[in-house]
């Protein structure tokens, strides 16, 4: 199997650009006639040989221009005269000849005849790159002698004197003005663009006319037709007269019987037609190289694809196989090309031939004629040479674009191929052959993806800066964009935006994929990339759904608000984490938490405790002292009193075993009325988390949240009373796991780094000690940026450096840096080492570990163990990182949907009087409830919810899991047979209460929306902390 191409078993056309196809061909006629060719042992196996007669370069303008450029190169030989004596004459490689086995309807198309035997052989180009690096080295190595032709060895002295001093230029310039070293074999290597700068002269070049037929022949190629039978010879040239001999196998130059010699030119509509390239085999190269078959190639366009020799393979000629059987190839004959030197291998399957297919029906497709004439001259084009001055080349490029205004989308490609770089030139107004085919509205797929495969730009501006989509209708824009690559717009069309992406059709945009959409979105530079790869990493590591990213919080949401995207879109490079931000938590995640809250639920079933109801009668009574007379409205005075009850809570339940924790507390402040049936257990927990983390006092204030106190610190002042770092904070993970089984919502202020060791931690803890649990972050980009997003849950703006100096700094930046971190060593030695571009990954990492692990290790192991007392590690089991932290803290916003979700659920079903819950005042009344909570500031709403239910937030899992259910009593009675009065203790002045232990909010009946509002707004604002709530 052939690695780089399938191969067609059907005979069909294949139109595609070299070295994917090959044609359409189509031919022209030249001035060549009977008498201007002399055939050299010609046969029917191995190449000939014709000598073109000098006297025939004199029949045109452009011919006598090639004449001149022949000078150039000394290509004459001496020969045989047809009328006798000798002459100089140009040798031309030709093929072996063949009877032409075409179809009649083919013949007939290319003027050949139908009643007579014709043969035919393809004339090989002067191999002119090769004389002029032939020619340059006879100029170096005898500067007065020319090129010497192996025909004749004494020809130097015939050739004129011109000649031998632009051969002695040539030396001058090759080795004085140009980079390339002539050296044997040279022009085997060489590309055209190099060949270019060998050429002797140099403006003279460009006075080749390529679209003269006879100049095309001679520099790239064509076809001779011929009558087979006997040659006319000279036999005696003194007395003029001539003989027959025969054809084939002549020992002496014969006349040749021409019925016509035409070049080729390429056409979308020619009958030369060519099959798709199918697989050389080496056995075969090595055969026709010991004939002598393979040419050098001279055309531009065979040339820049790589090809560097063309054979013609004969009609049916025969060739073995593996097993040495012969076969013959190519019905109608075709041509062979080697993509590299004839003394080296196949090394890359390149080599390929295109057989020639037959075109029979031509007169159906309205071509009565395959030869090109004047008229039809502007539907073809000729093939460019190998050499092309700076001229020409304007010339050409001039060309190409008038071709694409005029839609002459086939010939376009064809230049395309011979002059790749036309795909980025600019012509008129600054506009490039891409905003040419915008503005025609070309939708041919092919040229487009030539065009970007050549480097075309799509974003590419004119003058007035507007691209090749500006231009174009939408029919363009669909295709050029899916050529291109180029995904729609993020916004204006998100789903094909994700479509685009979602390369593995799967429905989820991978990480990977994600990454590469992000990045080319904002049009990142390298570090942007990374930029992007590492927000992907972080972020959103399992990749996004269609929902993830179109649905209601997803990341299109999150895009068009990022101020991060916004600075990257400017080519800016922000912060890539930011603080005090929590992501939104997907469906899935909802799901594991609701499972997580379960199980909690049977653990607290299982210890007697119901919600909604009084604690457990054998629930351990916890007497505290008072919490503040003055509420929050001082804060430190608040901290001084909530100290106070951590330290009574500390000392009464330090020695308490995880079980005693599960039976739980009735909590019992001092000078308080009241039963503990939730309410007060609530007001305790705020209390405490008020005393733990008001300050920096017994824990570190890090940006995300609060850290353990390094290891160093041995000893901490509660409440005036030493006590022993790690026994608080077992403790404390005692108390965050407590609050978690009484269902409290807790503003805690612990930074999600511990959360996401508490449940790494959980997950292997029955197996070996919790801290060894915790696994390594794999030297791997993913796991690197997996480690800096750990420490950005822990200190979001060192993360954010560290990031920077693995990605952004240099080694001018990086010699500041040594391998310490707040003044300890990294390593042993690391104060005197300084930070390299070789060692900087090492460096982050270390300065990670030690932050996130070492430093306050024997706090955060004792948190752990505090927790798993109270709360087995099985209950995380399969919970996602980080879902305590989200239990404990709910909802920090009140968000108007939440509202509307509380005031379904508590009307009517929860007002009180049940038997009052429809009639229209007691449900105006709670109307105005609402409707003030509505009008509110976020921090009234919070207010009233701790006021009414004695958290300010509402739970991760939503209002329908708050319990007990909560309800609104409007202080009324019935009176009379459909009317209500108020109950004479509520009078309608009578400010609102909040009752926490039932979740109960009462309010007198009012009379207007403006009274309602005004006195709720009054209580909310003004009532106190702690259990004092009404």
């Amino acid at each position: 199997p052939w690695p780089t191409r399938a191969e067609s078993t059907d005979l069909v056309p294949c139109t595609g650009p070299f070295p994917d196809g090959l044609g359409p061909l189509t031919v022209r006629n030249t001035r060549l006639q009977t008498g201007d060719i002399l055939a050299l042992g010609l046969n029917k196996e191995r190449d000939g040989t014709l000598l073109l007669s000098r006297s025939a370069l004199q029949r045109s303008p452009a011919l006598r221009s090639m004449e001149a450029w022949l000078d150039r190169l000394g290509a004459w030989t001496r020969s045989p005269r047809a009328s006798g004596g000798y002459g100089q004459s140009l040798e031309l490689k030709v093929s072996p000849s063949h009877v032409v086995n075409l179809p009649a309807a083919t013949c007939t198309a290319l003027g050949l005849p139908l009643d007579d035997e014709v043969h035919f052989a393809w004339v090989y180009p002067v191999p002119f790159h090769q004389r002029a690096v032939e020619a340059a080295l006879a100029a170096v190595s005898k500067p007065d002698a020319g090129f010497v032709s192996a025909w004749e060895p004494d020809l130097s002295r015939g050739l004129p004197v011109k000649a031998r001093k632009e051969m002695v230029d040539f030396s001058d310039v090759t080795h004085g003005k140009t980079d390339v070293e002539v050296t044997p074999g040279l022009a085997y290597s060489l590309s055209p663009d190099e060949i270019s700068k060998l050429i002797p002269g140099g403006s003279w070049l460009d006075e080749l006319d390529l679209e003269d037929a006879d100049v095309s022949l001679l520099t790239v190629g064509g076809y001779i037709y011929f009558r087979p039978g006997l040659g006319l010879v000279e036999r005696s040239p003194s007395k003029g007269r001539r003989s027959k001999m025969p054809l084939m196998g002549a020992a002496r130059p014969v006349v040749l019987d021409i019925l016509c010699a035409r070049s080729i030119r390429f056409a979308p509509s020619g009958v030369l037609q060519f099959s798709a390239p199918r697989r050389w085999h080496q056995v075969w190269t090595e055969r026709l190289v010991q004939q002598g078959r393979f040419q050098p190639i001279t055309a531009r366009k065979w040339l820049m694809a790589g090809a560097r020799y063309i054979c013609w393979l004969r009609p049916d000629e025969p060739l073995p196989d593996f097993n040495g059987r012969e076969h013959p190839l190519a019905r109608h004959g075709g041509f062979v090309f080697l993509f590299h030197n004839l003394d080296e291998n196949d090394h890359d399957s390149r080599d390929c031939y295109f057989q020639l297919v037959p075109t029979p029906d031509l007169a159906r497709g309205g071509r009565s004629s395959g030869i090109v004439d004047g008229e039809r001259l502007s539907s073809s084009l000729p093939f460019s040479l190998a050499v092309t001055l700076p001229a020409s080349q304007d010339r050409q490029q001039e060309k190409i674009f008038q071709l694409a205004r005029r839609g002459r989308w086939s010939l376009v490609r064809h230049l395309l191929a011979e002059f790749p770089y036309f795909a980025t030139a600019t012509g008129d107004h600054g506009a490039t052959l891409l905003h040419v085919c915008a503005e025609r509205g070309m939708l041919d797929a092919e040229l487009l993806t030539q065009l970007k495969d050549l480097g075309a730009r799509y974003d590419a501006l004119d003058e007035k800066g507007r691209t090749p989509e500006a231009l174009g209708k939408a029919a363009f824009k669909a295709l050029a964009r899916s050529v291109w690559q180029v995904s729609p717009d993020l916004f204006a069309d998100p789903e094909g935006w994700f479509q685009f992406w979602d390369r593995n059709h799967n429905g989820l945009l991978e990480p990977e994929e994600l990454g590469d959409a992000l990045s080319s979105t904002y049009r990142c530079d390298a570090i942007g990339t990374q930029w992007v790869k590492s927000y992907v990493n972080i972020n959103h590591r399992k990749g996004i759904s269609r929902a993830e990213l179109i649905g209601a919080g997803g990341l299109l949401q999150a895009l068009q608000v990022s101020e991060e995207f916004t600075s990257l879109r400017e080519q800016k490079r922000p912060p890539l984490f930011l603080g005090s931000r929590r992501s939104t938590l997907s469906q899935e995640t909802h799901v594991q938490i609701q499972k997580l809250e379960a199980r909690v639920e049977r653990l607290r079933n299982e210890h007697g405790w119901v919600t909604g109801k009084p604690a457990p009668r054998d629930a351990m009574p916890l007497p505290l002292p008072e919490p503040s007379p003055e509420g929050s409205a001082d804060p430190e005075v608040r901290i001084r009193y909530a100290r106070g009850i951590l330290g009574f809570s500390f000392e009464q339940t330090r020695g308490l075993p995880g079980r005693s924790w599960q039976t739980g507390f009735r909590v019992d402040f001092a000078g308080q009325e009241g039963l503990d049936d939730g309410g007060l257990t609530k007001a305790w927990v705020n209390e405490i988390a008020s005393a733990l983390w008001g300050d920096g006092a017994l824990f570190d204030t890090k940006p995300q949240g609060s850290f353990f106190k390094p290891d160093d610190v041995e000893t901490l002042e509660l409440d005036g009373v030493p006590v022993n770092s790690a026994e608080l904070y077992r403790w404390t993970g005692r108390f965050v796991a407590y609050t978690l089984y009484q269902r409290c919502l807790l503003d805690c202020r612990l930074c999600a780094w511990v959360f996401r060791m508490l449940q790494r931690a959980a997950a292997e803890r029955s197996k070996r000690p919790a801290w060894q649990l915790v696994p390594d972050w794999p030297a791997t980009p993913e796991g690197e940026d997996a480690m800096l997003d750990d420490l950005a849950s822990l200190d979001h703006t060192v993360a954010s450096n560290l990031w920077r100096v693995r990605h952004e700094l240099g080694e001018d930046d990086l010699r500041w840096l040594d391998f310490t971190c707040t003044g300890e060593e990294l390593r042993p030695g690391g104060a005197e080492e300084t930070v390299t571009e070789d060692s900087k990954a090492i460096y982050v990492r270390l300065f990670c570990e030690h932050v996130l692990r070492k430093r306050s290790q024997i706090g955060l192991q004792a948190f752990l163990d505090g927790f798993f007392e109270v709360l087995p590690a099985g209950l995380l089991a399969g919970v996602p990182e980080e879902a305590v932290l989200s239990l404990l803290a709910g909802h920090s916003e009140v968000s108007d949907q939440q509202l509307k979700e509380l005031e379904d659920l508590v009307v009517p079903n929860g007002l009180v009087p049940t038997k009052l819950k429809d009639h229209p005042l007691v449900r105006q009344a709670a109307g105005w409830l609402f409707r003030t909570a509505r009008e509110g500031s976020g921090a009234f709403r919070a207010r009233l919810l701790e006021f009414w239910l004695g958290v300010n937030r509402i739970p991760l899992a939503g209002v329908g899991s708050i319990r007990p259910r909560p309800r609104l009593q409007i202080m009324v009675q019935p009176a009379g047979a459909d009317g209500l009065k108020r109950i004479s203790s509520w009078p309608k002045d009578r400010l609102p209460e909040g009752h926490t232990c039932g979740n109960e909010f009462w309010m007198a009946l009012p009379d207007s929306f403006e009274e309602a509002s005004g006195r709720i707004r009054l209580a909310v604002e003004n009532f106190e902390a702690g259990f004092a709530l009404r």
